[in-house]
């Protein structure tokens, strides 16, 4: 019988290293001692084209645990001890493995990797109610504020020159970005926007949104002056 665990430490390297899959890589580091050793993170190409998991829903709120499905492969491929999604919304950050999590009641908005089990704690969304009207802070005074969306423009694992953009919902739709290093959001909003943003993506140094109104807009969040600069894709035209 083959003795995989004694395969010499340079071959399992070079192995490692033609894994592309990253889900398959974390499966190859789970084999021994010998195999986890060989495929530190940084032996996995970042770059490679991957197929996103999708963290399933669960309906029990005494399991810690969630299910992720995989694309590539049809079928649930991973289920993780997750107590930091238990009780909490979970949102995409078009970034590998990222996600934004927010508390039920608001109190706790953080990004959270589920598989390097990082988090980095973000202002919660009374500070977004802050932001948006102080008035709104008078005790007794229904207000309800729900992130829909957020959207990473680099992966945080691996840099800290990053922009979240978060699209949230009171009786309107509000858009606001964070910085590294920021005590709070920045609030923001684009001229003569029609309907809430259904989807935003990351592309090239931009953050493009899609509204419900079927307009495009095209966002450049300037990180070091703070500026935030928006136009709108039409058909045949631009206008700033």
């Amino acid at each position: 019988m083959a003795d995989w665990a004694g395969l010499p430490h340079d071959l399992l390297v070079l192995i490692a290293k033609r894994v592309k899959v990253m889900e398959d890589f974390i499966a190859f580091g789970s084999v021994c001692t010998s195999w986890r050793t060989a495929s530190p993170k940084d032996n996995f190409d970042i770059l490679s084209p991957q197929l996103p998991l999708l963290m399933l829903p669960d309906d029990d709120e005494n399991n810690y645990y969630r299910e992720f499905y995989s694309l590539s492969k049809g079928k649930v491929s991973r289920r993780l001890y997750l107590p930091e999604a238990k009780g909490r919304d979970c949102f995409p950050t078009d970034q590998m493995g990222w996600l934004l999590t927010q508390s039920l009641d608001g109190e706790e908005v953080n990004l959270f990797n589920p598989f390097s089990d990082t988090k980095i704690h973000l202002p919660n969304q009374f500070a977004l109610r802050a932001l948006q009207n102080p008035d709104d802070l008078i005790e007794g005074h229904e207000f309800y504020n729900y992130i829909k969306l957020a959207t990473l423009s680099a992966n945080p694992s691996f840099t800290s020159d990053y922009v979240l953009v978060i699209s949230y919902s009171t009786d309107v739709n509000y858009l606001a970005y964070w910085l590294p290093g920021d005590i709070n959001w920045t609030l923001f909003d684009m001229d003569e926007r029609h309907g809430g943003v259904c989807n935003m993506t990351y592309y090239k140094g931009q953050f493009y949104l899609l509204t419900w109104g079927a307009e495009i807009w095209v966002v450049d969040v300037q990180s070091r002056d703070r500026r935030v600069e928006s136009h709108l894709i039409l058909l045949g035209k631009t206008r700033h």
